[in-house]
């Protein structure tokens, strides 16, 4: 199968829900640049190239004054995309390309003036991504080069209102791998990111009765390989030079019920290699030279018995590599890792009334490597 794919065109995704009164909510924005999907049941081979000069934009918009139930808005954003699923052997030879200029983003924004049950927001967009998930043999190459922005925001405003609870997540890259499956499994990618990639996450609640968990995800390059009895392998080179930033911000008057969780995290290149019940080796040269910050802002009232667990990581280079703890297996690498980049973490809060507990931590890292043994339950 060939891909021969370019946009050079704006592709917007859009909802926009008002009502006063409602039991349940539910929308869902998706935008895609350029797309190919694969369902396989014999061995297939996929190539070519997927290029964007252009947009892709999802943006959810939900205003209500009352929700007695659930509110969920979710909104997905991704330039250029390839998915190959199946249970059969796969080969995969791709290059995907976003120029300067190009752009994905994802909003979810969603606004309660009076009173809302339990509200869920979900904000992610992807620059280049490639998932392949196949029962049988895979054998991955991918080129990524990401220089355009990239941005995942999910955003609640309910500063006159009542929440009972509150989840929210926003999650951005430049540039993504994901393989999964069984069998024999190689991947090698050819990674580069010069963009903007930001992932921003808000509430503002005027009364959070059984707390409010809100987290914010940003990565320049990514790479995850996860496979089960079939030897496991992630070689080749990841490039950060762009701007990586997680930024986390809850403003509540109160939330005396429960807890207010908030995280941010960063990081310029990530791999991540995990195998079970076979042998495994990682061996990626990761630079980055970008960048990368995760920022939790917290200003909040009468937290109650739990209080605040908050959070904030950054790393410039992260790579990890897993097997079996329980099985006949070894693992090899060869991390090679490089950091250029400013890396910075942070952490500010503000506490007003009694709080059960306050639990911070900020952590800046430069080079992560981390191997080792794990269960195979």
């Amino acid at each position: 199968m060939d891909v021969d794919q370019s946009n050079d065109g704006s592709n917007t995704a859009s909802e926009v829900i008002t009502a006063d009164q409602a039991e349940i909510v539910t929308t869902s924005a998706f935008a895609q640049a350029n797309s190919a999907t694969g369902l396989i049941t014999n061995w297939t081979g996929v190539s070519g190239s997927q290029t964007l000069l252009g947009s892709a934009d999802a943006n959810s918009s939900v205003v209500i004054d009352n929700a007695w139930s659930y509110v969920t808005s979710n909104a997905a954003a991704q330039g250029n995309a390839l998915t190959v699923r199946g249970d059969a052997n796969a080969d995969l030879d791709l290059t995907q390309t976003a120029g300067a200029g190009s752009r994905t983003g994802a909003l979810s924004d969603l606004r309660i003036s009076s009173y809302g049950a339990h509200t869920v927001q979900g904000a992610s967009a992807t620059m280049n991504a490639v998932e392949v998930s196949t029962y049988g043999d895979r054998d991955v190459i991918v080129s990524q080069d990401s220089a355009g922005t990239t941005e995942a925001i999910a955003r609640l405003d309910a500063s006159t209102a009542e929440v009972e609870t509150v989840a929210q997540g926003a999650t951005a890259a430049g540039n993504s791998v994901m393989t999964t499956g069984d069998g024999f499994a190689r991947t090698e990618i050819d990674q580069i990111q010069s963009g903007d990639v930001t992932a921003e996450a808000t509430a503002n609640v005027r009364l959070a009765d059984f707390g409010v968990v809100s987290a914010s995800q940003a990565a320049g390059n990514t790479s995850t390989l996860f496979n089960d009895n079939g030897y496991g392998e992630t070689r080749g080179s990841q490039t950060n030079s762009g701007t990586v930033r997680a930024v986390t911000n809850l403003d509540l008057g109160g939330y005396d019920n429960g807890i207010a969780v908030g995280t941010a995290n960063a990081v310029g290149n990530s791999a991540l290699t995990s195998v079970i019940g076979a042998d495994a080796f990682s061996g990626v040269n990761q630079i980055n030279t970008g960048p990368v910050g995760a920022t939790v802002n917290f200003n909040g009232g009468a937290g109650g018995g739990l209080g605040t667990a908050l959070s904030a990581s950054a790393m410039g280079n992260a790579q990890s590599a897993y097997i079996c703890s329980e099985c006949p297996v070894s693992l090899g690498g060869t991390f090679s890792q490089t950091n250029q980049g400013a890396v910075t973490s942070q952490v500010n809060a503000n506490h007003q009334g009694f709080v059960g507990a306050v639990t911070s931590t900020s952590s800046a890292l430069g080079n992560v490597a981390t191997f080792s043994t794990r269960s195979g339950g």
